[in-house]
């Protein structure tokens, strides 16, 4: 009897893995616009052979087709391949962004931003060498010098803006990368459930992939499987999902983005594990984008702070240097010391001194000489000063004549201090200000930019006096009795040299002039120069004999203005190759997403043709099934028995 009906049977089985196959067809049809679906396919298999008797013996004989699993057309390499590049194109994507706010942010095409006012200030200065005893030259230098102050802040606030925005972005991507990391889990549950009978749930790994693809936009990720079939995800050493658990990660509290206990000017934020409180960091990715792009930001704001910091030192000392309209003057000690409530009736001027700082005696300036430009007391060497700015007190104290002049920017009696630090890398300013802690004396970032104000003391009436145009110093060259003609520089006296321009000239050229330059020139203001900076951001601590830091001096010594203009050419230079690499991960990206499609994509042509094919399988097993129907039918009612 089975070999009877075992013909029913086995076509009864071709009807039926067709009717699924033509079912899953459909499945594919009706998905094919549907975001993370993966094509299915029925797989079929030979059913057990039934031996039968034959003239000859035993022979076997099929039994028709078998349904062995509804698999998903995917493949794996293509999966690993697609999360292994899109944490980089995703990152790349959103650094562009970042440079393109950038250069907005540093746009000088309108000749509104820092460069524009940069050589409106160092113009003011070069009109003032010419014009100084104009008060309108004198006000136009206080004025282009506020707004540069003006810019260099609203850029650094723009900078500052930037990088909230960052951190809001973070904060919204880490709230939704936490979403998708609790539908991961979710969907873990399920799958282990629906998958234990040993059946394969094609429509929630789907979705599972779908999931963990996107989260590949924000992270690096390795994805590996656990016994039961459910999902692992680990980053940056990081077990994100472990089957039906998780790690949470959220943002933590605002911290004060400070160094040398003080406080930077931003508010910044870490990605923290919440189970174990661990800072966590993203290998790539958006979510590194974020912080790459706040530390950019970061980077440019210490450009600006450089600038200021040049403003504040440099510059200042420079400005100090010379004679202002008034010719104020001011008497200092040997150790630079301001000596108050001098009677300059009983001050002794001082026209030579000897090695150890003493002066020589009137009555034995006649026995000096002058040899190979050199002035010698019988055999000890002198030094020739100007009578009209170093003097002995009656106590025997010698004190020098300097110009009591103010600084430009900051405050009127503040000195700043640039220094480097090499084991942070950082710059930051050293303020002497004692009416303050010492925590608040150490200014970083945005604070050193928030000092950069003109001195208040230019507002006062006549404030335009205080500009310090005149130099104090000049250049003799002297020839000695053998000929040799040597060059010094020495203190020049106030005179009422209204109308001398020379210190805004030494002014004007720390715009555009090297340090090598200033020296080699034997300019005046090398003698800022060479102790102080003309600006790079790479530098090496100066220590002095005790091991502490003297002064910090860059390694390439740039002019302010090639400064930002290096600044200027790396920010352009950054943002093309960053926009070149993501061009390239754009096109890996679409030979990988290519790659992926042309397996597990729904193919219309491909599905059609399927369609038929199962529809005619089906047909045909149906006339088989006909046909041996009729057959039993015939030999069931064969004969008049039982009639």
């Amino acid at each position: 009897m089975r070999a009877t009906f075992a013909g029913l049977n086995t076509m009864v089985r071709g009807i039926m893995s067709n009717q699924l196959s033509l079912d899953t067809t459909g499945h594919n049809i009706t998905n094919a616009g549907t975001e993370g679906y993966t094509r299915q396919q029925v797989t079929l298999a030979t059913t057990q052979s039934e031996q039968r008797a034959g003239l000859h013996g035993m022979v076997t004989v099929g039994t028709g087709v078998d349904v062995s699993a509804v698999e998903r057309a995917r493949n794996i390499y293509a999966d690993i391949q697609y999360r292994n590049e899109n944490p980089t194109q995703q990152y790349f994507q959103t650094m562009a962004i970042n440079y393109d706010k950038l250069e907005t942010i540093f746009d000088d095409s309108k000749n509104l931003g820092i460069e524009k006012a940069l050589g409106n200030f160092y113009s003011a200065w070069v009109d003032l060498s010419t014009t100084t005893s104009t008060a309108a030259a004198r006000v136009n230098v206080i004025e282009q010098g506020r707004q540069l102050s003006d810019v260099l802040q609203s850029k650094t606030s723009e900078l500052q803006d930037q990088i909230n925005s960052e951190y809001e972005d973070l904060k919204s991507e880490i709230k939704h990368v936490d979403d998708i990391l609790e539908n991961i889990v979710a969907f873990n549950k399920q799958l282990v459930t629906q998958e234990v009978g040993g059946g394969t749930a094609n429509d929630l790994r789907d979705k599972l992939d779908l999931l963990v693809d996107e989260l590949s936009n924000y992270m690096n990720i390795n994805v590996t499987q656990n016994s039961f079939g459910a999902y692992q995800i680990n980053s940056g050493g990081v077990t994100l999902v472990n089957g039906p658990s998780r790690a949470h990660l959220v943002m933590s509290d605002g911290l004060s983005s400070s160094f040398y206990g003080i406080d930077y000017g931003v508010t910044d934020y870490n990605i923290t594990v919440k189970e174990s409180n661990l800072v966590f960091i993203p290998q790539n990715g958006i979510l590194k984008a974020r912080l790459d792009s706040i530390d950019e930001c970061k980077s440019y704001i210490d450009k600006i702070a450089d600038i200021a910091s040049f403003m504040l030192t440099s510059f200042n000392e420079q400005h100090k240097q010379g004679w202002d309209s008034n010719g104020n003057y001011k008497f200092v000690d040997e150790n630079g010391d301001t000596v108050d409530n001098v009677d300059e009736a009983t001050l002794t001027a001082v026209n030579f001194l000897k090695a150890d700082s003493t002066a020589v005696d009137t009555a034995d300036e006649k026995n000096i000489t002058l040899k190979d430009g050199k002035y010698y007391l019988n055999d000890e060497e002198v030094t020739r000063l100007d009578a009209d700015v170093k003097y002995l007190t009656s106590d025997d104290k010698l004190i020098t004549k300097t110009p009591d002049s103010i600084n430009f920017f900051g405050k009127e009696n503040i000195n700043y201090e640039y220094r480097y630090d090499e084991v942070n890398k950082k710059n930051y300013l050293y303020r002497y200000d004692d009416d303050v802690a010492d925590s608040e004396k150490l200014l970083s970032g945005v604070r050193i930019i928030q000092a950069l104000e003109v001195n208040a003391k230019f507002e006062e009436w006549h404030g335009d006096y205080y500009v310090a145009s005149a130099t104090s110093r000049q250049y003799v060259e002297k020839q000695d009795s053998n000929g040799n003609i040597t060059g010094t520089w020495e203190p020049m006296p106030w005179a009422n040299r209204t109308a001398d321009g020379t210190n805004a000239v030494y002014l004007s050229e720390l715009f555009n002039i090297t340090h090598q330059t200033i020296l080699s020139d034997n300019k005046a203001n090398a003698l800022v120069a060479d102790k102080l900076i003309l600006r790079d951001l790479d530098g090496n601590a100066i220590l002095d004999d005790n091991g502490q830091t003297q002064h910090a001096t860059p390694l390439n010594k740039n002019s302010i203005n090639a400064f930002y203009q290096k600044s200027m050419s790396k920010l352009g230079i950054d943002a093309y190759s960053t926009d070149v690499n993501n061009n390239a991960m754009d096109a890996v990206m679409t030979q990988v997403n290519n790659w992926r499609d042309s397996t597990a994509g729904v193919d219309w042509n491909e599905e059609l043709t399927n369609m038929i094919r199962f529809q005619k399988g089906f047909a045909s097993c149906s006339r088989c099934l006909n046909a041996m129907d009729e057959c039993l039918e015939r030999l069931i009612n064969t004969g008049v028995v039982g009639r």
